[in-house]
């Protein structure tokens, strides 16, 4: 099979951004929601909520098991109420998890689009549903193929096709390389990042942008596409050694760059 490699760009961000229309609400702009985060980790519920709220949701739910008060505290307008949703977030942070399975089967029963993560990757469907974005790092990747982790990192695309076509899914493979396979040989890498957002927490986030954006009628590849992108762009625009929130913080605010025509790749103060 013919792997035809594309690379995203800062124009085809702007292109695919969702952007709401004068008749748009909370519920048409997409709910998302988050099972992220639990008593061990909760920080990773903090990211990944931020990572959803910064990419511009109509609404974020939150439905882990960290406490919701500190959600809360820290992201005042989110829901903690389950109910409708169009798209899941599951993962991040769950460390083990007796009902991990139990709560995959669940979330495929909503029939909506998910991102499964970290965690959740361990105990992966089968058959994966359809609409469903995978985001494993090189460890993670190498866990789901059963093969060395330094064959992932030696040839990350050839190995987020693999799992694209053994699953059945749309894959994010995340790393210095960021290539978005879907089944079939179809293959583009989102825009490259500098170093500085390889850090603990990135993944959260990027996990909850995906989820904003699949919610928003994206579709996964393009979701997927869209969010690592818009993460390395901003980590480009704002290079240093910044922490996962704090660039989260500043994704509306390219966001708003990218839709007035005014984003690029150059540093901004």
């Amino acid at each position: 099979m013919r792997v035809v490699i594309d690379t995203f760009t800062v124009a085809d961000l702007a292109a695919c951004w969702p952007v709401p229309g004068p008749r748009d609400h909370k519920y048409t702009r997409g709910v998302v929601g988050i099972d992220a985060g639990s008593t061990r980790y909760p920080g990773a519920a903090l990211l990944a909520v931020a990572g959803a709220l910064g990419t511009g949701p109509g609404m974020v739910r939150y439905l882990g098991s960290a406490p919701g008060e500190l959600v809360i505290s820290r992201h005042p307008s989110v829901v903690l109420a389950d109910g409708q949703v169009q798209a899941l977030v599951l993962g991040p942070g769950w460390g083990p998890r007796a009902d991990a399975g139990q709560r995959l089967e669940e979330a495929c029963s909503r029939r909506v689009p998910m991102v499964i993560d970290a965690d959740a990757l361990r105990h992966l469907p089968n058959p994966v549903p359809e609409g469903c974005l995978i985001t494993p790092h090189a460890g993670e990747l190498a866990m789901l193929l059963g093969v060395p982790r330094r064959d992932v990192e030696a040839e990350p695309v050839a190995a987020a096709q693999e799992a694209a076509d053994m699953f059945r899914v749309t894959v994010l493979l995340k790393g210095a390389v960021q290539p978005v396979a879907a089944p079939g040989g179809q293959v583009r890498l989102a825009l490259p990042g500098p170093a500085w957002s390889a850090q603990a927490g990135s993944g959260d986030v990027l996990a909850g942008a995906c989820g904003t954006l699949l919610a928003a009628g994206l579709p996964v590849a393009v979701a997927a596409l869209a969010a690592a992108s818009l993460q390395a762009l901003v980590a480009t625009r704002f290079p240093g050694p910044w922490p996962p929130h704090v660039q989260a913080a500043r994704f509306p605010g390219v966001v708003a760059d990218l839709v007035s025509g005014s984003a690029g790749s150059g540093t901004s103060a």
